[in-house]
Protein backbone atom coordinates (compact mmCIF):
# COMPACT_ATOMS: atom_id res chain seq x y z
CA UNK A 1 0.00 0.00 0.00
CA UNK A 2 1.36 3.44 -0.90
CA UNK A 3 2.05 6.13 1.66
CA UNK A 4 -0.63 8.24 -0.02
CA UNK A 5 -3.18 5.45 0.48
CA UNK A 6 -2.23 5.13 4.15
CA UNK A 7 -2.59 8.89 4.62
CA UNK A 8 -6.01 8.81 2.93
CA UNK A 9 -7.22 5.98 5.14
CA UNK A 10 -6.15 7.93 8.21
CA UNK A 11 -7.90 11.06 7.00
CA UNK A 12 -4.61 12.99 6.84
CA UNK A 13 -3.39 14.93 3.83
CA UNK A 14 -0.04 13.77 2.45
CA UNK A 15 2.66 16.28 3.39
CA UNK A 16 5.31 17.04 0.74
CA UNK A 17 8.83 16.12 1.76
CA UNK A 18 10.69 19.00 3.36
CA UNK A 19 14.43 18.50 3.79
CA UNK A 20 16.07 19.37 7.08
CA UNK A 21 17.32 22.95 6.62
CA UNK A 22 21.13 22.92 6.48
CA UNK A 23 22.79 23.93 9.76
CA UNK A 24 26.44 24.84 10.32
CA UNK A 25 27.92 25.16 13.83
CA UNK A 26 30.05 28.29 14.24
CA UNK A 27 32.52 29.54 16.82
CA UNK A 28 34.60 32.57 17.82
CA UNK A 29 37.83 31.53 19.48
CA UNK A 30 40.55 33.21 21.53
CA UNK A 31 44.05 34.07 20.30
CA UNK A 32 45.64 35.25 17.07
CA UNK A 33 43.18 37.15 14.91
CA UNK A 34 39.96 35.19 15.45
CA UNK A 35 36.88 35.63 13.30
CA UNK A 36 33.62 33.73 13.03
CA UNK A 37 34.64 30.23 12.02
CA UNK A 38 33.27 26.81 11.08
CA UNK A 39 35.39 23.67 11.49
CA UNK A 40 34.55 21.67 8.37
CA UNK A 41 35.45 18.00 7.94
CA UNK A 42 35.42 17.15 4.25
CA UNK A 43 34.76 13.84 2.52
CA UNK A 44 33.82 10.27 3.39
CA UNK A 45 35.17 9.15 5.76
CA UNK A 46 35.39 12.56 7.39
CA UNK A 47 38.89 14.06 7.29
CA UNK A 48 40.65 16.36 9.76
CA UNK A 49 38.59 19.52 10.16
CA UNK A 50 39.71 22.55 8.14
CA UNK A 51 39.23 25.87 9.99
CA UNK A 52 36.92 27.82 7.67
CA UNK A 53 36.20 31.55 7.93
CA UNK A 54 32.43 32.05 7.99
CA UNK A 55 32.32 35.28 6.04
CA UNK A 56 29.31 37.54 5.45
CA UNK A 57 31.68 39.97 3.71
CA UNK A 58 32.51 37.84 0.64
CA UNK A 59 30.54 35.49 -1.68
CA UNK A 60 32.87 32.62 -2.64
CA UNK A 61 33.56 29.19 -1.12
CA UNK A 62 37.05 27.72 -1.39
CA UNK A 63 39.32 25.32 0.46
CA UNK A 64 42.92 24.25 0.00
CA UNK A 65 43.37 20.91 -1.73
CA UNK A 66 46.47 18.68 -1.97
CA UNK A 67 49.91 20.17 -2.77
CA UNK A 68 48.98 23.73 -1.83
CA UNK A 69 51.42 26.57 -1.14
CA UNK A 70 51.09 29.80 0.85
CA UNK A 71 53.52 32.52 -0.25
CA UNK A 72 54.44 35.57 1.87
CA UNK A 73 57.40 37.71 2.89
CA UNK A 74 56.79 40.75 0.68
CA UNK A 75 54.53 43.61 1.77
CA UNK A 76 54.01 44.72 -1.84
CA UNK A 77 50.77 43.74 -3.51
CA UNK A 78 51.00 41.33 -6.47
CA UNK A 79 54.67 40.59 -5.67
CA UNK A 80 55.80 37.11 -4.66
CA UNK A 81 57.68 36.92 -1.39
CA UNK A 82 60.64 34.69 -0.49
CA UNK A 83 58.62 32.39 1.81
CA UNK A 84 56.73 29.35 0.56
CA UNK A 85 54.86 27.25 3.10
CA UNK A 86 53.31 23.85 2.42
CA UNK A 87 49.69 23.68 3.57
CA UNK A 88 49.28 20.91 6.16
CA UNK A 89 45.53 20.97 6.84
CA UNK A 90 43.54 20.62 3.63
CA UNK A 91 40.74 18.74 1.87
CA UNK A 92 42.36 15.60 0.45
CA UNK A 93 39.69 14.89 -2.13
CA UNK A 94 41.26 11.77 -3.71
CA UNK A 95 40.85 10.06 -0.31
CA UNK A 96 37.08 10.69 -0.26
CA UNK A 97 34.56 8.14 -1.57
CA UNK A 98 31.74 10.69 -1.84
CA UNK A 99 33.16 13.35 -4.16
CA UNK A 100 31.48 14.15 -7.47
CA UNK A 101 31.95 11.77 -10.39
CA UNK A 102 35.14 12.57 -12.24
CA UNK A 103 36.70 14.30 -9.25
CA UNK A 104 38.16 17.79 -9.49
CA UNK A 105 37.26 19.59 -12.72
CA UNK A 106 38.68 22.71 -14.33
CA UNK A 107 36.33 25.72 -14.52
CA UNK A 108 35.29 26.59 -18.08
CA UNK A 109 36.78 30.07 -17.89
CA UNK A 110 40.09 28.96 -16.42
CA UNK A 111 41.37 29.05 -12.82
CA UNK A 112 39.27 30.92 -10.27
CA UNK A 113 40.78 33.83 -8.39
CA UNK A 114 39.69 35.38 -5.09
CA UNK A 115 40.95 38.62 -3.57
CA UNK A 116 40.59 39.89 0.01
CA UNK A 117 41.80 42.79 2.12
CA UNK A 118 42.30 45.28 -0.69
CA UNK A 119 44.01 42.59 -2.78
CA UNK A 120 46.53 41.87 -0.03
CA UNK A 121 45.40 38.24 -0.05
CA UNK A 122 45.13 36.51 -3.43
CA UNK A 123 43.85 32.94 -3.80
CA UNK A 124 44.10 30.76 -6.93
CA UNK A 125 41.73 27.81 -7.38
CA UNK A 126 42.36 25.82 -10.59
CA UNK A 127 39.53 23.32 -9.98
CA UNK A 128 36.07 22.82 -8.46
CA UNK A 129 34.51 19.73 -6.90
CA UNK A 130 31.38 18.60 -5.05
CA UNK A 131 31.48 16.54 -1.86
CA UNK A 132 29.94 15.86 1.52
CA UNK A 133 31.17 17.62 4.63
CA UNK A 134 30.55 17.35 8.35
CA UNK A 135 31.87 19.18 11.38
CA UNK A 136 34.19 18.74 14.32
CA UNK A 137 30.96 18.81 16.36
CA UNK A 138 29.37 15.53 15.23
CA UNK A 139 25.96 16.48 16.70
CA UNK A 140 25.26 18.45 13.52
CA UNK A 141 24.14 16.50 10.40
CA UNK A 142 26.55 16.15 7.48
CA UNK A 143 25.71 18.13 4.34
CA UNK A 144 25.94 16.49 0.91
CA UNK A 145 26.84 17.68 -2.59
CA UNK A 146 28.58 20.93 -1.64
CA UNK A 147 30.46 22.64 -4.46
CA UNK A 148 33.75 24.28 -3.52
CA UNK A 149 36.71 25.86 -5.26
CA UNK A 150 39.88 23.77 -4.80
CA UNK A 151 42.67 26.25 -4.14
CA UNK A 152 46.36 25.42 -4.48
CA UNK A 153 48.06 28.80 -4.02
CA UNK A 154 47.75 31.86 -1.78
CA UNK A 155 49.85 35.01 -2.04
CA UNK A 156 49.83 37.17 1.09
CA UNK A 157 51.25 40.72 1.12
CA UNK A 158 53.02 40.80 4.48
CA UNK A 159 56.57 40.71 5.79
CA UNK A 160 57.75 37.48 7.39
CA UNK A 161 61.11 37.72 9.17
CA UNK A 162 63.15 34.61 8.37
CA UNK A 163 59.94 32.96 7.13
CA UNK A 164 59.01 32.02 10.70
CA UNK A 165 55.25 32.58 10.49
CA UNK A 166 53.62 29.12 10.60
CA UNK A 167 51.28 28.11 7.78
CA UNK A 168 48.55 27.55 10.37
CA UNK A 169 48.36 31.34 10.92
CA UNK A 170 46.90 31.82 7.44
CA UNK A 171 43.36 31.18 6.18
CA UNK A 172 42.88 27.65 4.83
CA UNK A 173 39.28 28.05 3.67
CA UNK A 174 36.63 30.77 3.40
CA UNK A 175 32.90 30.14 3.16
CA UNK A 176 31.49 33.34 1.71
CA UNK A 177 27.88 34.26 2.52
CA UNK A 178 27.41 37.59 0.74
CA UNK A 179 24.90 37.99 -2.11
CA UNK A 180 26.39 37.27 -5.52
CA UNK A 181 27.87 40.40 -7.14
CA UNK A 182 28.04 41.07 -10.88
CA UNK A 183 30.73 39.02 -12.59
CA UNK A 184 30.78 36.43 -9.81
CA UNK A 185 32.72 33.31 -10.82
CA UNK A 186 31.71 30.97 -7.98
CA UNK A 187 31.26 28.64 -6.30
CA UNK A 188 28.72 29.91 -3.76
CA UNK A 189 27.61 27.68 -0.88
CA UNK A 190 24.24 29.41 -0.56
CA UNK A 191 23.59 29.54 -4.31
CA UNK A 192 24.31 25.81 -4.50
CA UNK A 193 21.78 25.13 -1.70
CA UNK A 194 19.10 27.08 -3.59
CA UNK A 195 19.74 25.38 -6.92
CA UNK A 196 19.72 21.88 -5.42
CA UNK A 197 16.45 22.52 -3.57
CA UNK A 198 17.94 22.37 -0.09
CA UNK A 199 16.54 25.84 0.64
CA UNK A 200 13.44 27.59 -0.71
CA UNK A 201 14.86 31.11 -0.36
CA UNK A 202 18.25 32.81 -0.41
CA UNK A 203 18.34 33.39 3.32
CA UNK A 204 20.15 32.44 6.49
CA UNK A 205 19.99 33.04 10.23
CA UNK A 206 23.01 33.18 12.55
CA UNK A 207 23.49 33.64 16.28
CA UNK A 208 25.74 32.88 19.23
CA UNK A 209 24.78 31.53 22.63
CA UNK A 210 25.62 33.29 25.90
CA UNK A 211 29.24 34.41 26.33
CA UNK A 212 31.49 31.69 27.80
CA UNK A 213 32.40 31.71 31.48
CA UNK A 214 36.15 31.90 30.82
CA UNK A 215 37.58 34.74 28.75
CA UNK A 216 39.74 32.27 26.77
CA UNK A 217 36.91 29.87 25.95
CA UNK A 218 35.21 29.89 22.56
CA UNK A 219 31.83 31.41 21.81
CA UNK A 220 29.54 28.85 20.17
CA UNK A 221 26.58 29.32 17.86
CA UNK A 222 25.06 28.21 14.58
CA UNK A 223 23.77 29.30 11.21
CA UNK A 224 20.60 27.91 9.64
CA UNK A 225 20.01 28.24 5.89
CA UNK A 226 16.57 28.92 4.45
CA UNK A 227 14.97 28.91 7.90
CA UNK A 228 14.98 30.40 11.39
CA UNK A 229 14.58 28.75 14.81
CA UNK A 230 10.99 28.57 16.03
CA UNK A 231 12.34 28.89 19.58
CA UNK A 232 13.62 32.43 20.06
CA UNK A 233 17.39 32.80 20.36
CA UNK A 234 17.11 36.52 21.14
CA UNK A 235 15.45 39.03 23.44
CA UNK A 236 13.26 41.98 22.50
CA UNK A 237 12.00 42.56 18.97
CA UNK A 238 13.50 41.24 15.75
CA UNK A 239 13.69 44.43 13.71
CA UNK A 240 14.17 44.72 9.96
CA UNK A 241 16.88 47.37 9.85
CA UNK A 242 17.41 50.26 7.50
CA UNK A 243 20.11 49.41 4.97
CA UNK A 244 22.40 51.90 3.23
CA UNK A 245 24.70 50.78 0.44
CA UNK A 246 27.75 52.50 -1.05
CA UNK A 247 27.58 54.00 -4.51
CA UNK A 248 29.15 51.95 -7.26
CA UNK A 249 30.31 48.37 -6.84
CA UNK A 250 30.17 46.73 -3.43
CA UNK A 251 29.99 43.28 -1.84
CA UNK A 252 28.14 42.29 1.33
CA UNK A 253 25.45 43.66 3.62
CA UNK A 254 25.43 47.28 4.82
CA UNK A 255 23.37 48.86 7.57
CA UNK A 256 22.69 52.54 7.98
CA UNK A 257 25.08 54.02 10.56
CA UNK A 258 23.77 53.29 14.08
CA UNK A 259 24.02 55.49 17.16
CA UNK A 260 26.43 54.52 19.96
CA UNK A 261 25.84 55.01 23.67
CA UNK A 262 28.07 53.92 26.54
CA UNK A 263 28.39 54.22 30.29
CA UNK A 264 31.05 53.73 32.96
CA UNK A 265 32.15 50.10 33.18
CA UNK A 266 33.05 50.25 36.88
CA UNK A 267 30.16 52.49 37.97
CA UNK A 268 27.34 52.18 35.41
CA UNK A 269 25.05 55.19 35.16
CA UNK A 270 23.08 57.11 32.56
CA UNK A 271 24.24 56.19 29.01
CA UNK A 272 26.17 58.87 27.12
CA UNK A 273 25.81 59.37 23.37
CA UNK A 274 29.17 59.05 21.60
CA UNK A 275 29.99 61.48 18.80
CA UNK A 276 31.51 60.72 15.42
CA UNK A 277 35.17 61.13 14.52
CA UNK A 278 34.12 61.12 10.87
CA UNK A 279 30.57 62.45 10.29
CA UNK A 280 30.83 61.60 6.57
CA UNK A 281 30.39 57.86 7.25
CA UNK A 282 26.79 56.83 6.52
CA UNK A 283 26.84 53.02 6.44
CA UNK A 284 28.48 50.01 8.11
CA UNK A 285 29.50 46.69 6.57
CA UNK A 286 28.29 43.65 8.52
CA UNK A 287 31.31 41.38 8.12
CA UNK A 288 31.75 38.26 10.23
CA UNK A 289 35.04 37.63 8.41
CA UNK A 290 36.66 40.65 10.10
CA UNK A 291 38.17 40.16 13.56
CA UNK A 292 37.46 43.65 14.91
CA UNK A 293 34.69 46.23 15.12
CA UNK A 294 36.06 49.26 13.25
CA UNK A 295 33.83 52.24 13.89
CA UNK A 296 33.89 55.99 13.09
CA UNK A 297 32.97 57.00 16.64
CA UNK A 298 35.27 59.12 18.81
CA UNK A 299 37.81 57.06 20.74
CA UNK A 300 38.27 59.86 23.28
CA UNK A 301 34.54 60.00 23.98
CA UNK A 302 34.33 56.20 24.30
CA UNK A 303 37.18 56.20 26.82
CA UNK A 304 35.73 59.14 28.76
CA UNK A 305 32.33 57.46 29.03
CA UNK A 306 33.51 53.93 29.82
CA UNK A 307 36.82 54.33 31.64
CA UNK A 308 38.70 52.40 28.97
CA UNK A 309 42.26 53.58 28.27
CA UNK A 310 44.59 54.03 25.30
CA UNK A 311 47.68 51.83 25.11
CA UNK A 312 50.67 52.91 23.04
CA UNK A 313 52.30 49.48 22.60
CA UNK A 314 50.25 48.01 21.10
CA UNK A 315 48.31 51.05 19.96
CA UNK A 316 44.90 49.85 21.05
CA UNK A 317 42.00 50.79 23.26
CA UNK A 318 42.11 48.69 26.43
CA UNK A 319 40.60 47.75 29.78
CA UNK A 320 42.79 48.77 32.73
CA UNK A 321 42.99 45.29 34.24
CA UNK A 322 43.07 41.67 33.15
CA UNK A 323 40.64 40.51 30.50
CA UNK A 324 39.03 38.13 32.98
CA UNK A 325 38.25 41.07 35.30
CA UNK A 326 36.00 42.81 32.74
CA UNK A 327 32.43 42.78 34.14
CA UNK A 328 30.20 40.44 32.16
CA UNK A 329 27.46 43.07 31.92
CA UNK A 330 29.70 45.84 30.52
CA UNK A 331 28.74 46.67 26.94
CA UNK A 332 28.70 49.17 24.10
CA UNK A 333 25.17 49.86 22.85
CA UNK A 334 24.61 50.33 19.12
CA UNK A 335 21.08 51.40 18.11
CA UNK A 336 20.01 50.73 14.52
CA UNK A 337 17.08 52.40 12.77
CA UNK A 338 14.38 50.05 11.52
CA UNK A 339 13.03 50.03 7.98
CA UNK A 340 9.56 50.18 9.58
CA UNK A 341 8.81 53.72 10.77
CA UNK A 342 9.30 54.14 14.50
CA UNK A 343 11.19 50.88 15.02
CA UNK A 344 14.76 50.63 16.33
CA UNK A 345 16.88 47.83 17.76
CA UNK A 346 19.79 48.13 20.19
CA UNK A 347 22.60 45.56 20.12
CA UNK A 348 24.58 45.57 23.37
CA UNK A 349 28.02 44.16 22.56
CA UNK A 350 29.80 42.88 25.68
CA UNK A 351 33.23 44.43 26.25
CA UNK A 352 34.39 40.85 26.88
CA UNK A 353 33.57 40.05 23.23
CA UNK A 354 36.40 42.40 22.26
CA UNK A 355 38.89 40.64 24.58
CA UNK A 356 40.03 37.87 22.23
CA UNK A 357 43.82 37.89 22.55
CA UNK A 358 44.55 39.67 19.27
CA UNK A 359 47.54 41.49 20.80
CA UNK A 360 48.85 38.83 23.20
CA UNK A 361 51.94 38.02 21.12
CA UNK A 362 53.13 41.61 20.67
CA UNK A 363 56.46 42.22 22.49
CA UNK A 364 56.09 44.49 25.51
CA UNK A 365 52.37 43.90 25.97
CA UNK A 366 51.56 42.85 29.55
CA UNK A 367 48.26 40.96 29.66
CA UNK A 368 48.54 40.67 33.44
CA UNK A 369 47.94 44.44 33.71
CA UNK A 370 45.92 45.43 30.64
CA UNK A 371 43.43 43.93 28.21
CA UNK A 372 43.83 45.29 24.67
CA UNK A 373 40.56 45.11 22.77
CA UNK A 374 39.62 44.22 19.19
CA UNK A 375 37.83 47.56 18.89
CA UNK A 376 39.11 50.26 16.57
CA UNK A 377 37.42 53.68 17.01
CA UNK A 378 38.24 56.88 15.07
CA UNK A 379 37.94 55.09 11.73
CA UNK A 380 37.85 57.56 8.85
CA UNK A 381 35.78 56.76 5.78
CA UNK A 382 34.89 53.33 7.10
CA UNK A 383 32.65 51.35 9.44
CA UNK A 384 32.75 47.57 9.83
CA UNK A 385 31.01 45.40 12.39
CA UNK A 386 33.03 42.20 12.62
CA UNK A 387 33.08 39.05 14.71
CA UNK A 388 32.67 40.82 18.11
CA UNK A 389 29.40 42.34 16.89
CA UNK A 390 28.04 38.97 15.77
CA UNK A 391 28.53 37.47 19.25
CA UNK A 392 25.73 39.76 20.41
CA UNK A 393 23.51 40.03 17.33
CA UNK A 394 20.86 37.56 16.27
CA UNK A 395 20.96 38.26 12.52
CA UNK A 396 18.70 37.16 9.66
CA UNK A 397 19.56 37.87 6.02
CA UNK A 398 16.78 37.42 3.42
CA UNK A 399 18.01 38.26 -0.08
CA UNK A 400 14.69 37.54 -1.86
CA UNK A 401 13.03 40.37 0.08
CA UNK A 402 16.24 42.40 0.45
CA UNK A 403 15.80 42.32 4.23
CA UNK A 404 18.26 42.23 7.11
CA UNK A 405 16.84 41.83 10.62
CA UNK A 406 18.66 42.15 13.94
CA UNK A 407 17.81 41.41 17.56
CA UNK A 408 19.76 41.18 20.80
CA UNK A 409 21.49 37.81 20.74
CA UNK A 410 24.04 36.17 22.99
CA UNK A 411 21.25 35.02 25.30
CA UNK A 412 20.49 31.43 24.26
CA UNK A 413 21.97 28.13 25.44
CA UNK A 414 22.30 24.60 24.09
CA UNK A 415 23.11 25.32 20.44
CA UNK A 416 26.21 23.09 20.62
CA UNK A 417 23.83 20.15 21.16
CA UNK A 418 22.92 20.31 17.49
CA UNK A 419 19.42 19.87 16.07
CA UNK A 420 18.00 18.86 19.46
CA UNK A 421 19.46 21.96 21.10
CA UNK A 422 18.24 24.34 18.39
CA UNK A 423 14.71 22.97 18.18
CA UNK A 424 12.15 23.25 15.40
CA UNK A 425 12.83 25.49 12.42
CA UNK A 426 10.49 27.82 10.52
CA UNK A 427 11.10 28.11 6.75
CA UNK A 428 11.89 31.56 5.38
CA UNK A 429 9.71 31.82 2.26
CA UNK A 430 10.82 33.77 -0.84
CA UNK A 431 7.85 36.16 -0.88
CA UNK A 432 7.36 36.56 2.87
CA UNK A 433 8.97 38.78 5.48
CA UNK A 434 11.51 37.33 7.88
CA UNK A 435 9.48 35.23 10.37
CA UNK A 436 8.72 37.10 13.58
CA UNK A 437 10.24 40.37 12.36
CA UNK A 438 8.74 43.85 12.59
Amino acid sequence: MSLLSIASLQGVAAVPYQPQPPIIPISYSYGGYPRVQADISWGTPGQSAVPTIFDTGSPSFWVFGPNSIINDGSNYHYVQGPCNKTVKTFYNWPKSSSHSKGGATKPKGGPLGYAYGGNGKLITAPAVINDTFGFSNSKFPRLTNNQVGLANYAQIAQLDDKCKTPESDFDHSILGLAPLPQGFSGPSFRDNLRHTGETRSSSFTMWFDQQPKSIKSSYTGAAVFGAAPATKKYTGELVRIKQDYPEGRYVGYYSALPELTATSIRKPGKPVKIGLADPSVKQCLLDSGTGEDRVPFSGKEIMKATGLIQLQEPYAIAWNGTCESIPRTAALNFTFAGSTKGKTVTIAIPIRSYARGEFDEIPGYDASKFCALSLSPDEYGDCTFGAPFFTAAYAVFHDDKKQVALAQGGVSTGTANGVSGIGQLTPILPGSNIPGSV
